[in-house]
């Protein structure tokens, strides 16, 4: 990260409850611009909750939180969506694709409306990640792999300042795992800060930081155990 730059990403005291219970305490965090930045934890840690608020779907219940220098709280509801659609690419669990249209407009359609303008930069993504012969196929008709693929050529089209992935190489095999976060480190390297939630630890070794979720608060992690 440049020291003299100011990060993409400034979390401070981010905190998020849910009525049920559960959800995030605090989080401090701030990620610059070509750096990749692993989030780990168990399951219902929150990993997923800081994803949504990183991402801006969700809105925090305290703290503060910056998106390429943008203060979001003082947002209005379209203005958060404006900066959502052009300033970050997100991978979720659940990979949101749509299983009607083909691998190209799925990618595509991160533009929004007239995504069809876009095909040019949509095929040149999915070329990016192996998935150029796949293109015009149907989502639905796609393994697990070719459609996790899908979803990161989908986020790092626009080559948004901050790309967010949750569990991107779940259930995928060692090459298909390689691939994804080879797109994610190559995202970095062209300028994105990147933010990975896993529980696959070949992914955390690749990562310029490792951070842990426990109990709701975002700790830092060196060898050797918790900051």
């Amino acid at each position: 990260m440049n020291a003299s730059a100011p990060p993409v990403v400034e979390a401070e005291g981010l905190a998020f409850g849910y009525a049920s219970g559960g959800g995030l305490v605090r989080v401090d965090l701030r990620v610059g611009a070509g750096e990749t930045v692993v989030v780990e934890g168990v399951s219902g840690a929150g990993k997923s909750t800081l994803v949504a608020l990183l991402g801006l779907i969700l809105e925090p219940a305290g703290g503060t939180l910056r998106i390429g220098g943008t203060e979001v709280g003082g947002l209005s509801v379209r203005e958060r969506d404006l900066l959502r659609r052009w300033a970050v690419g997100i991978v979720l669990q659940d990979l949101g694709l749509l299983s009607f249209l083909s691998a190209w407009e799925n990618v595509a359609a991160a533009f929004g409306p007239g995504f069809a303008r876009h095909e040019a930069e949509a095929r040149a993504a999915l070329e990016e990640l192996g998935m150029e012969r796949l293109a015009d196929a149907r989502v639905g008709e796609l393994s697990g792999g070719q459609r996790q693929r899908v979803a990161v050529a989908r986020a790092a089209v626009k080559e948004p300042v901050l790309v967010l992935a949750d569990e991107p190489t779940s259930g995928l095999d060692p090459a298909n795992a390689q691939g994804v976060t080879g797109a994610l480190r190559r995202c970095a390297d062209r300028g994105a800060a990147v933010v990975i939630v896993t529980h696959d630890r070949a992914v955390a070794a690749g990562c310029d930081r490792r951070y842990a979720l426990v109990d709701g608060v975002l700790t830092g992690v060196r060898e050797g155990g918790l900051v």
